[in-house]
């Protein structure tokens, strides 16, 4: 096992680990239900969802749909159920929730209900996936899938820093596209359910920006599968978030 973060992101790893203010403890119940409407509206931007934060607020707090979209509203509130059906799942007092494969299979039928056909729903997919903006090509063979996905979650078991135990997970799935459809949005609640296992604040933005960053540095780490970049990203958003409370 090789360790994701770099002598100067293992500093601000360390960091993030000993503040307070990543803590979800300290939220209140209106902070919580604040928190899963960002982290929606930040995982449905970084689709190309249409929605904006206004427009998200509205339909997960009081069900107010735009005119746009049916796809994009229910991408929304696929992500907010799921979202904080894991939170209260972890919040319970339970065990920390197993990062295995029917956790992966589970969280990925929870987002995609209603968005991929019956065939393809809660499956390894069986065909090719190509990915704009970059020369990467996942394995389209389902043995390869299979294989490489048993990897991936056997691996993960290895890391103790809940931070590198996120981005290496994150990373590895959303390359290898193990569905149709859905492989971003499901990595990104994996990663954010290491996190809150953890009792970590997942990671999110609403700013532009930092969606853009989010992408670049993703599309780095499927050609390289170098994870500087995308470490970078994450930890400097939490980062953020911890000097903008103080």
């Amino acid at each position: 096992m090789k360790h994701i973060f770099k002598e100067e992101q293992q500093k601000k790893a360390t960091f993030i680990l000993e503040s307070p203010l990543v803590r979800l403890s300290e939220l209140y119940s209106n902070e919580i239900k604040d928190l899963a409407i960002v982290w929606c509206y930040y995982s449905g931007k970084i689709e190309g969802n249409t929605y904006t934060y206004v427009e998200t607020e509205a339909l997960l707090k009081d069900g107010i749909t735009s005119e746009k979209k049916y796809e994009d509203a229910k991408i929304l509130k696929n992500l907010y159920n799921t979202f904080i059906s894991e939170l209260e799942y972890i919040n319970k007092g339970r065990n920390q929730e197993a990062i295995d494969e029917r956790t992966l299979f589970r969280i990925h039928q929870s987002i995609s209900t209603g968005l991929v056909s019956n065939e393809e729903f809660c499956s390894l997919r069986t065909r090719a996936v190509r990915i704009s903006g970059t020369e990467y090509i996942p394995p389209k063979n389902q043995q390869e899938i299979r294989s490489k996905l048993n990897e991936i979650l056997f691996q993960q078991s290895e890391y103790i820093n809940p931070l590198e135990k996120a981005v290496y997970l994150h990373c590895n799935l959303a390359r290898l596209k193990p569905f149709i459809d859905g492989n971003k949005r499901t990595s990104r609640m994996m990663e954010s359910i290491v996190l809150m296992n953890a009792g970590i604040i997942p990671v999110y933005s609403a700013k532009d920006s930092d969606i853009l960053n989010y992408i670049k540095s993703l599309m780095a780490f499927y050609e390289t599968e170098d994870y500087s970049q995308y470490a970078e990203y994450f930890l400097n958003r939490q980062i953020e978030r911890i000097k903008k409370i103080e």
